[in-house]
């Protein structure tokens, strides 16, 4: 099931948290670290940060942000390496971008990971050389056409909104 996150719980972060961080990632740090702060809630207008529960577990992360009018960013996309290579990550990417294709053209993220590089790819992305700031972009008019056809197929993706208690 998908989630909206409202609210952060540390028990529910805490092995996402540690297993990224034994990848040698600092992304999900920065999270709950900003969460924390305030400074990135995932509150503008068209963002939105979500949760991938399997078994009851938060076993994945990923978010939408605002970075100009016409674009948002995907930030924080996380999947625990044990439920990799079974589609969540997929499920949850096309979730985001479903949702993003209410308020935003194009998405763009960032990423130096080979294999990070190609599952983007493999979901529409299309590597940029001409931004400092991003590596891969996809228009969201081919994102949503996507995300229809795969509901068509039969998969649905669950959606409703949980406050996950935050210490």
């Amino acid at each position: 099931m998908i989630v909206r996150l409202t609210r952060l719980d540390p028990v529910q972060m805490e092995p996402l948290l540690e297993a990224s961080q034994r990848e040698g990632f600092r992304f999900l740090a920065r999270l709950w670290d900003e969460w924390a702060r305030g400074t990135n809630r995932f509150e503008q207008p068209g963002e939105g940060l979500f949760g991938l529960v399997a078994s009851g577990e938060l076993v994945g992360v990923g978010g939408i942000n605002r970075q100009n009018r016409s674009t948002g960013r995907l930030r924080r996309f996380y999947i625990l390496p044990l439920h990799r290579r079974r589609g969540w990550g997929s499920r949850l990417l096309r979730h985001i971008l479903s949702y993003a294709a209410g308020h935003f053209r194009w998405i763009v993220l960032r990423t130096d990971k080979a294999s990070a590089d190609r599952f983007y790819r493999a979901c529409g992305f299309r590597r940029i050389r001409d931004s400092r700031d991003a590596t891969h972009r996809r228009e969201l008019a081919r994102a949503e056409l996507d995300c229809s056809r795969q509901r068509r197929g039969g998969a649905s993706v669950g959606y409703r909104t949980t406050s996950a208690r935050r210490a």
